[in-house]
C-alpha cells in the first residue's frame, strides 16, 4: 500500500487533508477498511492517459480541462476562460503525476485511478504541500 492511497482514504472517509508525514496509524478496523477502499481503486496506464481530454474540479470548485499528450506535455485550460497554463505529465507505478508551473507556483496533482467508473481523485499540492482534493474525469474521445 502507497501513501498516496492511505492519504487519499483518509480524505475521503474524514474530509481532512493530511501531509504525508501526519498520517496516522490505522487502527485494525480502519485497516480493514482501506483494504475494502483499494479494491476500488486501479493502476492508471500512460497509454490510456493521453487518449481523451480530462476535467479536473478541486474541491474548492475550481475547474480546468487538461490535454496530456503522448510526448509528457500537457495544457491546463481554465474551464471558464481562456488562461492556459503547459506542464509536464507522467506514469509512475500506476499513479498520474502532473506538474505545472504558474509563476512562482509549483502546482502538482497525485491521481489514483478508480475501478468503478473514469472518475479519478487525487490532490493538488502547490510548492510541495498539499492544497486540495480534485477529482478528475476521462471524457468520452472526440466529446
Amino acid at each position: 500500500m502507497k501513501l498516496l492511497h492511505l492519504q487519499l482514504f483518509w480524505y475521503e472517509k474524514h474530509q481532512t487533508l493530511l501531509e504525508m508525514e501526519d498520517l496516522p496509524v490505522l487502527t485494525p478496523a480502519q485497516e480493514q477498511e482501506l483494504k475494502e477502499w483499494s479494491k476500488k481503486r486501479r493502476k492508471l496506464l500512460s497509454y490510456e492517459v493521453h487518449q481523451q481530454p480530462w476535467v479536473k474540479v478541486n474541491a474548492d470548485g475550481f475547474s480546468s480541462t487538461l490535454l496530456l499528450k503522448p510526448n509528457g506535455t500537457l495544457t491546463e485550460k481554465d474551464l471558464f476562460s481562456e488562461k492556459a497554463l503547459n506542464g509536464l505529465w507522467k506514469v509512475i507505478d500506476g499513479f498520474l503525476f502532473i506538474k505545472v508551473i504558474s509563476g512562482e507556483f509549483i502546482v502538482e496533482y497525485q491521481i489514483v485511478g478508480n475501478t468503478e467508473n473514469n472518475i479519478h481523485s487525487g490532490f493538488e499540492y502547490i510548492n510541495g504541500k498539499v492544497s486540495s482534493y480534485s477529482k478528475f474525469m476521462k471524457l468520452h474521445p472526440g466529446a
